[in-house]
């Protein structure tokens, strides 16, 4: 009775490890990430970063580049996003952070050079539909420009987005790259299998919004 008793407590020991080690969001380490900021032909406006993770949590962020603009005001709004977009991030630990006003493009770049870190860092995604939300281009409180996606992860794999919300420009020839951007970027993150895509040329703040969007739904699902 006493070696089945023993028996039994050491599957219920293994059985406890394995569940703890398969909760675990991240596979603790350092990883790189990296995501255009304000960027034109003449300025990449390339922004990099290093993202600290143990099994549960991120812990540190540090910016390793960041080509924006250092010149006039712009530089002040820009500094500010550099030093507190990733403070916020770490402390909400989620992408789901407030962009720094006059400084959207430089926001986003960090949290979505964060987002590929983090998908290297996953363990796993679980199956199941998630939603996500980020500002496009957006003009409050005349034009919020919201999008809303959904996320399906099927076999762990990113198998179906949806873009439920997509309150861009929808007039002129902005509306038509607007249009190729909903319709673009998701197939592109799908066949990719991370939010690390191209932006489609003159609708950055769109891609933007989507790419961030899906790394929001993606975060739940870890």
């Amino acid at each position: 009775m006493k070696r089945v008793l023993v028996g039994l407590g050491a599957l219920l020991l293994v059985g406890l490890f394995a569940g703890n080690s398969f909760a675990d969001k991240y596979v603790p380490g350092v990883y790189k990430g990296s995501a255009p900021g304000r960027n034109t032909a003449k300025h990449p406006g390339n922004i990099a970063v290093e993202v600290t993770v143990d099994a549960n949590a991120i812990t540190d962020i540090k910016i390793t580049d960041f080509v924006q603009t250092e010149k006039g005001k712009q530089a002040k709004y820009n500094e500010e996003a550099k030093k507190s977009i990733p403070a916020a991030i770490v402390g909400k630990q989620s992408l789901n952070v407030d962009s720094i006003a006059k400084a959207s493009l430089s926001s986003v770049g960090i949290e979505l050079a964060v987002a590929e870190a983090l998908h290297k860092a996953t363990v796993a995604y679980k199956d199941g539909v998630y939603k996500g939300s980020a500002p496009g281009y957006n003009k409050p409180p005349k034009h919020p420009g919201a999008i809303d996606v959904e996320v399906t992860i099927a076999g762990g794999k990113i198998s179906d987005i949806k873009v439920v919300t997509f309150k861009q420009t929808e007039k002129g020839k902005q509306g038509k790259r607007n249009a190729t951007v909903k319709e673009k970027i998701p197939a592109a993150i799908v066949a990719a299998q991370n939010t690390s895509v191209d932006s489609v040329a003159k609708a950055t703040l769109a891609s933007g919004g989507i790419k961030l969007a899906v790394a929001r739904a993606l975060e739940q699902a870890r």
